[in-house]
């Protein structure tokens, strides 16, 4: 989508390379897309992680809890700080603001960015990488987000037995009266803990990647709704900072949620952002709940079909190209919405 979106204004500018299959995930019936290995690692990581937390086997049993999610990923920020302190890495990443409005879906769509990290990670190391899928076409909830930190426990405790790293982390106690929002604040201090590790913050290249997967998202829609999609690149006057860019995705975001209203949906609250001193890394997120809110439009449209991951990675992004991005998302979120009214 968005090579077609350069190619109409003259250049031909590299796309995401998203990634390979549906996660599936453990307690929840799979994918098509999922090999019977990832099946098995999927299942093999939930067990382990309930195996070796306090929380015992017998709470996998009665169900996962935001709590039980809060508890694997602070065992997940203990394994990354074993990996920061023994590879050197003394920076100092910001801690994440507490999101009152998070639900499961967006604490599972963060999971995907700590994933996409880790994969980073294990690339750079000369692990083998870790693959990172799509949104599952299902209602997700605590079980699905427990599923995929215990996922990507598995694929952090790989790259320490890789690199010969044998300290141990002491399981994190279960908590109780956690949230989604609890939930999704620990993910994305664990995000930014992995900076450091893969060796660089997000750039304009990642913010140009997630506004990809938008409107590839957006595509499918628009293909159920009869919605032909205006893909005319926008001119962008002067230099823009990744401040215009959240103005114009906090923009989008309003646009989807009315969307959803006229599709007869019960509408997500739009998350908050404070626009000062904003960074490409939270212009990001802000991206990553338009794709959530995105998956919960293509699930009540039955919409069964993931996006096509075939694009290549983008490489030197400005601002620019992500604001011109974000722009065509809230023109056709407008075309979509008059399709919805008629």
């Amino acid at each position: 989508m968005i090579e077609m979106l350069h190619r109409r204004r003259g250049r031909r500018v590299p796309v995401p390379t998203a990634v390979c299959a549906t996660l599936l995930l453990a307690c929840v019936s799979a994918p098509q897309t999922a090999t019977a290995q990832q099946q098995d690692s999927w299942r093999d990581a939930i067990s382990n992680f309930f195996s070796s937390s306090s929380s015992g086997a017998e709470s996998g049993s009665r169900g996962a809890t935001p709590s039980h999610v809060y508890q694997a990923v602070q065992d997940l920020i203990a394994e990354i700080n074993v990996l920061r302190d023994e590879l050197g890495v003394y920076d100092y990443p910001p801690e994440a603001e507490l999101q009152d409005d998070r639900a499961a879906i967006h604490a599972y769509v963060k999971s995907l960015e700590v994933l996409t990290k880790v994969s980073a990670v294990q690339r750079r190391f000369g692990v083998p990488a870790a693959p990172v899928g799509q949104i599952p076409f299902k209602e997700i909830d605590s079980a699905d987000v427990l599923a995929n930190v215990a996922y990507i426990l598995e694929e952090i405790r790989k790259i320490k037995s890789e690199m010969v790293i044998t300290q141990e982390v002491e399981p994190a106690p279960l908590t109780g009266g956690k949230t989604a929002s609890s939930v999704y604040k620990s993910l994305a201090d664990a995000s930014f803990l992995l900076d450091g590790l893969r060796g660089r913050p997000l750039t304009p290249d990642d913010m140009f990647r997630s506004a990809g997967y938008v409107l590839d998202e957006m595509e499918l829609i628009a293909a159920k709704l009869r919605v032909p999609l205006n893909l005319e690149l926008p001119v962008v006057n002067g230099a823009k900072r990744p401040v215009d860019v959240a103005q114009q995705v906090l923009r989008a975001t309003y646009k989807v949620i009315n969307l959803q209203t006229r599709l007869g949906m019960d509408a997500s609250g739009v998350p908050s952002l404070t626009l000062v001193r904003v960074t490409p890394s939270e212009v990001y997120d802000a991206t990553n709940m338009l794709l959530a809110e995105m998956a919960r439009i293509k699930l009540h449209l039955d919409i069964n079909v993931p996006r096509d991951d075939n694009a290549t990675e983008p490489r030197g992004m400005r601002p620019e190209d992500a604001f011109a991005a974000v722009l065509v998302i809230v023109r056709n979120l407008d075309l979509m919405s008059e399709a919805a009214m008629s």
